[in-house]
């Protein structure tokens, strides 16, 4: 690589650096030296983080730029509802390491009966731990908060499972173990049954549904690659819905104003993070995410359908209950 590049890599880097160090706003701190690192001949990544920050400062970086692009087009005293939101999936996430014993769990692929349990235990946490504080940030009646609520809660599931199976051949659960999507066959198998044609009846009926479902939103998620906050506000936006049955004229107002502080939040974060192109057309593609989710929500209520008419309703999906509760409003 040439001088000339050399320079510009380094610069672009330590650009990044600074805008996420005055992005985060926290002091630094000059643990590891006295305050005194040289720049010259030395890996940038070996310089403390003060020195490194006080550097940029000295050949011209200001914190005034990067503060002007994060500001918010809100009213100045909102608290970031992102960070809140961030927050409370920071709590869901540790809920679900400490239940399901995570630590030192070796996957494994697992049958639906597992999965059935598993599932079950996750939707308390999601309520406990990451519905609670979308209802807490919404300004409207105890019986609205329920519905949303009520909502929010598979269509938030489907996203956070594709989310998490991001980087995966499988569908990743909560406690690590995984379903290969490929082979729902062993899934749909029950050891207590000496038939097994039972369970592979099952998965060739529901073979079709399972491939659209990956199609429609594994496959588009692992396009897509939503960083953290970007899933963060897809969370938000699925629950501050609107047109939902039993959905006062106020609840649909007040989520129109907070799905517009998030998009303004989301706006501010692409322009300031999103470096590979326009950062609009970044907004519309992870919104677009959305539109997955509810076909895969489609996918399930047909799938729900089946299980009736050919009585398996025991080995579908335990989401199911959930849709019920919202199907029958």
């Amino acid at each position: 690589m040439c001088g000339c590049c050399s320079f510009w890599s380094a610069f672009i880097a330590c650009a990044a650096f600074f805008r996420r160090k005055v992005a985060a706003g926290k002091p630094l701190s000059s643990s590891r030296c006295s305050g005194s690192c040289k720049l010259e001949n030395q890996v940038l990544r070996r310089l403390c983080a003060k020195c490194r920050y006080e550097k940029c400062v000295q050949v011209g970086m200001r914190t005034s730029a990067v503060l002007s692009r994060l500001a918010v087009k809100s009213e100045p005293e909102f608290e970031s509802l992102l960070d809140q939101i961030k927050l409370a999936y920071e709590r869901l996430q540790m809920a679900r390491k400490e239940a399901f014993h995570t630590e030192g769990h070796i996957p494994k692929m697992i049958k639906y009966q597992e999965m059935h349990k598993m599932c079950s235990f996750d939707l308390q946490l999601v309520s406990q731990h990451f519905t609670s504080i979308f209802q807490s940030l919404t300004p409207i009646s105890e019986a609205q908060k329920v519905t949303l609520g009520e909502y929010f809660t598979v269509p938030f599931v489907l996203l956070d499972g594709s989310y998490r199976s991001v980087e995966s051949d499988y569908i990743v659960f909560p406690n690590g173990d995984y379903v290969d999507a490929q082979n729902i066959d062993a899934f749909y198998q029950n050891p207590d049954e000496k038939d097994e044609s039972i369970g592979s009846s099952v998965a060739s009926i529901l073979e079709p549904y399972w491939r659209l479902h990956h199609q429609t939103l594994w496959e588009q998620m692992k396009k897509v690659k939503p960083s953290l906050i970007e899933f963060l506000v897809l969370s938000a936006f699925i629950f501050w819905d609107f047109g939902l049955q039993g959905q006062s004229e106020e609840c649909i107002k007040v989520c129109n104003q907070l799905r517009a502080r998030v998009n303004a939040e989301l706006s501010t974060y692409e322009k300031t993070f999103y470096t590979a192109g326009d950062y609009s057309l970044r907004v519309a593609e992870v919104v677009y995410l959305l539109q997955s989710v509810q076909k895969s929500l489609a996918i399930m209520h047909s799938c729900k359908t089946l299980g009736y008419v050919f009585d398996f309703r025991d080995r579908t999906c335990p989401l199911n209950d959930n849709l019920e509760k919202t199907h029958s409003k």
